[in-house]
């Protein structure tokens, strides 16, 4: 068997991007992707505890008794915001290191 006949069906599989453009390079900005994922996650975070006090409401006023749901919910919340804050802590943490550098 020849090297040159397992290469060729390699070459028409493979598909090279040259195109440098700053709607790509934009698609891939790490700082970018970071922030959006950032955002999600307090979107999650707000969410989560939205639930939770409608959960409460529903309990308080008899509409549910599904006291383990309520609370499962609030143990979920509680994680997340937990995760929240320490998430945003490293997040000053790095900035504030970031600041300290002189140029």
């Amino acid at each position: 068997m020849r090297i040159e006949n397992n290469i060729q069906p390699l070459n028409t599989q493979l598909n090279f991007s040259t195109d440098n453009s700053v709607e790509n390079s934009s698609k891939t900005d790490p700082f970018g992707k970071f922030f959006e994922e950032a955002i999600e996650l307090f979107e999650k975070t707000n969410s989560m505890q939205k639930e939770v006090e409608q959960k409460q409401i529903d309990f308080i006023t008899g509409k549910s008794d599904d006291m383990i749901g309520l609370s499962m919910a609030q143990s979920r919340a509680s994680s997340s915001i937990q995760f929240t804050a320490q998430v945003t802590n490293k997040i000053l943490n790095a900035y504030q290191e970031i600041m300290r550098i002189s140029i």
